[in-house]
């Protein structure tokens, strides 16, 4: 059954990039939907009327949500998880066709801004790889890591020898290692889930990869690169032998980081346990590393998932300290918002 949530004003039910799990519908109050408008970069604010679901693209998609959702008024929410939606919407066409409407025209709106985009580039004698260029920046300089990664692999495919390839290539890899980090919205698995296919590896590995699992690639700043990749394609078995080889073989650099990210990858393979105990090892293994942030941040994620809401605020709150110091406020604002959450109390 779909749950009903009470909302004050000026809380957040959720921020762009979060996992995206829920569908929401506003039953009372006032909602309002932020994000950055492609065409002329400025924020937009689009309020929700009273009968109307959001969070639907994302969460039947399975990636990230695409906006953040911010209580304007005292509002009353039902939030539903896919299954009961897509339950829902099966027995209601009114609903589908309703939900069809809106998707039409929110395509048909940023179909329009694309090309004006491109007919602005145009207009300004500039190259068509200049455009391609210039979109995939606005998507990376706007946090949105999964439609960077499709931009800029397009780019180098159409310009391999392009005159922005050298920037493309390190935008592209920090977007990819932010989606291996932080997810695209899928539904982590749970301990009881059956286990991820090993079979699946031959289908997911290059023949880089399969050089690197035998020992024929030495170089580990590749190898490590290979892994993350597995990590966004979800092949969390496949990622962690890779990187168990680099943590085990000694390179200064490479061996702390491989070690910080099998934590994360027992993390999103649901082994919530597992994670905090391997985590706990490598955090007093490398007390000083840069990562410290990021894995307390995760093992506060994975008491959450183990139910123990007490322990993941502990977490967060050593993860907040812990991340300032290494200057990753985006890891610091993470663990805030986190812990703000569970205490109940609005993200200002």
């Amino acid at each position: 059954m779909p749950k009903l949530l009470q909302y004050r004003a000026n809380s957040v039910i959720y921020f762009e990039g979060d996992a995206a799990e829920k569908i929401f519908l506003l039953q009372a109050g006032s909602v309002k939907l932020l994000h950055v408008d492609i065409e002329s970069g400025k924020d937009v604010s689009e309020p929700l009327s009273k009968g109307e679901f959001f969070g639907v693209k994302s969460a039947l998609g399975h990636y990230p949500r695409e906006e953040d959702a911010i209580v304007a008024q005292d509002s009353t929410v039902l939030a539903f998880s896919v299954s009961e939606f897509e339950d829902l919407a099966t027995k209601n066409a009114l609903l589908i066709l309703k939900m069809l409407k809106v998707f039409s025209n929110q395509m048909r709106r940023t179909h329009k801004q694309v090309a004006s985009l491109m007919n602005n580039a145009e207009s300004q004698n500039q190259k068509p790889e200049d455009g391609l260029y210039q979109l995939g920046k606005f998507y990376f300089k706007n946090k949105k890591y999964a439609y960077t990664q499709h931009i800029y692999s397009k780019y180098l495919t159409y310009y391999p020898d392009g005159a922005y390839v050298d920037t493309v290539r390190t935008d592209l890899n920090a977007a990819v290692s932010f989606i291996a980090r932080y997810g695209d919205g899928l539904r982590v698995k749970k301990e009881a889930d059956p286990p991820p296919d090993k079979a699946g590896l031959a289908g997911d590995a290059s023949d880089g990869l399969q050089a690197s699992l035998s020992g024929g690639d030495s170089d580990p700043a590749r190898r490590y690169n290979e892994a993350m990749e597995l990590v966004s394609q979800k092949s969390y078995i496949a990622a962690c032998q890779v990187l168990k080889k680099l943590a085990d073989g000694g390179d200064s650099e490479f061996a702390p980081k491989s070690s910080f990210e099998i934590g994360h990858c027992l993390f999103l393979m649901g082994k919530y346990n597992e994670c905090i105990k391997y985590y706990t090892q490598i955090i007093t293994k490398y007390p000083k590393h840069a990562s410290i942030g990021e894995a307390l941040f995760f093992m506060g994620q994975a008491c959450e998932g183990a139910g123990d809401d007490t322990l993941a605020m502990e977490f967060y709150k050593k993860s907040s300290l812990a991340a300032i110091p290494q200057k990753d406020d985006g890891v610091s604002l993470k663990a805030v918002r986190a812990l703000k959450r569970l205490q109940g109390l609005p993200d200002e």
